[in-house]
């Protein structure tokens, strides 16, 4: 191979179709067409000496040789985009493909309507994929390079991520507005609910991986306490869903509660243990910190989260 005559640009398109399977998808998310990327393919495959994806179903599998290029790949692509803007100020109004985040509906209800709306007008041939991944998963798709962001609760995390406080935000009761039981004890809007109360009451529980217990549990547990959790779903808007149509109550982030719209029919209620507030990070591998449309994208979402209270 000369290095003189590489296409630098074959290296992106390696880089999609390692993500995405798919000629098609990976055509999507570089802009190009699917016969340019099956061209690429082709060069890449005489480059390498080796098939580098073989059909599997539907997709596209990656041979071994080209799973052990990815990581080294995705450092070239970070590094060349990095010298080539050098000393320069970014411009973002020529960005195109797609940036791919992980983070639950509670992301799409606050992040993506203020987050697009900037993104519009800012760089308009860029498009936002948001998936929703269990911790684990996201972890494993950032060292991939499955996708580029994610947004989870402050821990501990590998060597090579690295994070960023965005918000605080705690979780809080709530109820249908007119939920009999509440309404029975006198529990007004904005009123703690009793404990012996609340541990009563059907709960339904906010789980993306099935879990029906989490640190509030192990506080009540503390205090020789249980609470009846009696379904649990993976959405705050399936809980909130499940709330409005039954008597069975819920926790919700207090940030999607006072942000979101739509929240009329509903009461909020202090919990009435002491959990404590969550730090919420943005999440990266270390790869793409120096990366301009990366690190420019990063500042967006914070500038976000920075005014999302005075926003509403």
């Amino acid at each position: 191979m000369n290095i003189n005559t590489f296409d630098l640009n074959l290296l992106k398109t390696f880089h999609a179709l390692l993500i995405e399977g798919s000629t098609i998808k990976a055509a999507e998310r570089v802009g190009l067409s699917q016969p340019a990327v099956s061209a690429a393919l082709s060069r890449l495959r005489h480059v390498f000496g080796d098939p580098l994806f073989i059909r599997s179903g539907q997709g596209m599998e990656p041979t071994m040789v080209a799973r052990e290029l990815h990581g080294d790949v995705e450092e070239a692509i970070a590094l060349i985009e990095g010298m080539l803007t050098h000393g320069a100020s970014f411009d973002p109004s020529g960005a195109k493909g797609s940036i791919w985040l992980s983070g639950s509906d509670h992301f799409s209800e606050l992040l993506l309507p203020r987050l697009l709306d900037r993104l519009r007008v800012a760089t308009p041939g860029l498009k936002i994929v948001l998936v929703d991944h269990v911790f684990e998963n996201s972890l494993e798709a950032l060292e991939k390079g499955n996708v580029d962001i994610a947004f989870w609760p402050e821990m501990p995390l590998p060597k090579w991520a690295k994070a960023q406080h965005v918000m605080t935000t705690r979780f809080e009761f709530a109820a249908r507005r007119g939920n009999q039981r509440l309404e029975a004890a006198g529990i007004r809007d904005g009123d703690t609910i009793p404990l012996g109360l609340a541990c009563d009451l059907p709960h339904v529980h906010f789980s993306p991986n099935g879990r029906t217990t989490d640190d509030m549990d192990a506080i009540l547990a503390s205090m020789g306490r249980e609470r009846r959790i009696i379904a649990t779903v993976p959405t705050f808007s399936g809980v909130l869903s499940i709330l409005r149509k039954s008597d069975i109550i819920g926790t919700l982030p207090s940030h999607l509660l006072d942000n979101a719209e739509g929240f009329g029919d509903i009461t909020r209620h202090p919990l009435p243990v002491d959990r404590p507030d969550i730090p919420l990070m943005l999440l990266w591998h270390k790869r793409t910190d120096n990366a301009p449309l990366m690190r420019w994208l990063r500042g967006e979402i914070v500038q976000c989260f920075t005014h999302l209270r005075q926003d509403i």
